[in-house]
């Protein structure tokens, strides 16, 4: 594992962190429900904005229609995912592309 991550690799890995805990404690605590939201989008196959925009609107639709089923500690940990992924989603990864060699570059995405 690379020791020095870009902060937008740090952030994944927090959104990942908090996935993998609301798992664990999800499985303990057999809240099918969560865990099927969870499931649909969770491990994530890559860290593209699309990706991430499917889990927070996942994880968004679990906390609207099944708050009910949710412990403060779960329901926290929800928001908090939710703040990471409006970061990540809200300035993706940057792109460079040089038109012709010696032009400055051009910023995409």
């Amino acid at each position: 594992m690379i020791a020095y991550l870009s902060e937008r690799e740090n952030v994944v890995e927090q959104v990942n962190l908090l996935c993998l805990r609301l798992f664990d404690r999800w499985c303990e605590t057999r809240c099918v429900t969560a865990l099927a939201y969870l499931m649909h989008c969770w491990p994530l196959m890559d860290s593209t904005p699309a990706a991430l925009r499917r889990l927070g609107e996942t994880m968004c639709d679990l906390r609207r229609y099944h708050a009910d089923q949710l412990d403060g500690e779960g329901f926290q940990a929800l928001c908090e995912m939710a703040d990471l992924i409006e970061e990540l989603v809200g300035r993706p990864a940057r792109t460079v592309r040089l038109k012709v060699f010696g032009e400055m570059p051009e910023v995409a995405g």
